[in-house]
């Protein structure tokens, strides 16, 4: 996996999945969310394995990135009454990376 550069387009209340590593441990990367909604915070959800799940909150117009280890799966949820918009960038840590 070269990256993920994702636009997402989510409905109040909802949780999608945007990222899945099937393989254990996951993959080492750099996660950027890019909350381009006007009114809405969305959450960053960060599964991992054998570790605990990370959440951050991310207002609105605001960025937030994070590098992390062991990730297994990475989503967003919109918490609220406001729909959300923007981009999840995913970028991976090559020199981490199993090739196998």
């Amino acid at each position: 996996m070269k990256h993920v550069d994702l636009h997402f387009d989510q409905g109040a209340g909802v949780g999608q999945g945007y990222f899945i590593e099937e393989i254990p441990p996951g993959i080492d990367a750099l996660v950027e969310l890019k909350n381009e909604s006007k009114d809405a915070a969305v959450q960053l959800v960060i599964t991992r394995y054998n570790a605990s799940t990370l959440t951050f909150d991310v207002g609105p117009h605001t960025e937030f990135a994070v590098e992390v280890g062991n990730i297994q799966t990475v989503g967003i949820f919109v918490p609220g009454t406001q729909p959300a918009r923007g981009r999840l960038i995913i970028i991976p840590n090559f020199s981490n990376i199993n090739l196998v």
